[in-house]
């Protein structure tokens, strides 16, 4: 049987195609795909900056209304109007991180998938990137429960406000019962926040690690 050039030729085109088919896309590094997870979440880390500078003002603002409060005749309202204002900003610096937090943690399901599919990288440096994501999963998990203790941080801090601003008469004993409900929340949002910022050392450190191995491979 007699074989044409151009049957050899149209032959080896065919198996180029399934050659380059074979390959599918270019495969991604491990930690390129990771730090694209990271830098989503830099949002929540420039808000939780701002609530901070918010929370010390706050604190100097709650110090000056008790203290002026204890006077029948100084009027806290220009302090209240300003303490519950910064309530709503921190509010909606709560809600945006949320939602980020949220998006961003709906991603690392994606991510792991597309982890398992990866060829290119080394076994070590596949298993390091799955603690990243695990470190990141617990670390959004502690900062749900750092959003609900926050959100009742503030309505006790609002509603402490709104007795405050009774026109008549204040009810002493119900301001003295919800300024100890306002700083029982405090002390526990206090503790949710070091689970979260220790979490987020772990994550951190465990980070860094994959930025090593990558460089190192």
């Amino acid at each position: 049987m007699r074989i044409t050039r151009q049957k050899i030729i149209f032959g080896v085109s065919i198996l180029l195609l399934l050659l380059l088919s074979g390959c599918g896309d270019p495969q991604e590094p491990a930690a390129n795909q990771v730090n694209r997870l990271v830098q989503g979440g830099q949002q929540i880390d420039q808000s939780l900056k701002a609530m901070t500078k918010y929370e010390q003002e706050d604190m100097e603002l709650y110090k000056s209304i008790l203290s002026k409060g204890k006077s029948k005749n100084s009027n806290i309202e220009p302090l209240l109007d300003q303490a519950e204002a910064h309530i709503k900003e921190r509010r909606e610096l709560l809600q945006q991180t949320g939602k980020v937090m949220q998006e961003t943690a709906e991603k690392t399901e994606e991510l792991r998938h597309s982890l398992g599919e990866l060829t290119i990288e080394k076994q070590e440096t596949l298993a390091h990137a799955g603690k990243v994501l695990d470190q990141y999963e617990a670390r959004a998990k502690t900062f749900e429960l750092f959003v609900a203790s926050y959100e009742s941080s503030l309505d006790a801090e609002e509603q402490l406000y709104g007795l405050m601003r009774a026109k008549a008469k204040p009810n002493l004993v119900k301001i003295k019962r919800a300024i100890r409900t306002r700083n029982e929340e405090y002390a526990k949002l206090a503790e949710v926040r070091k689970q979260f910022n220790l979490q987020t050392q772990a994550f951190n450190a465990a980070h860094a690690q994959l930025v090593k191995l990558d460089q190192a491979g």
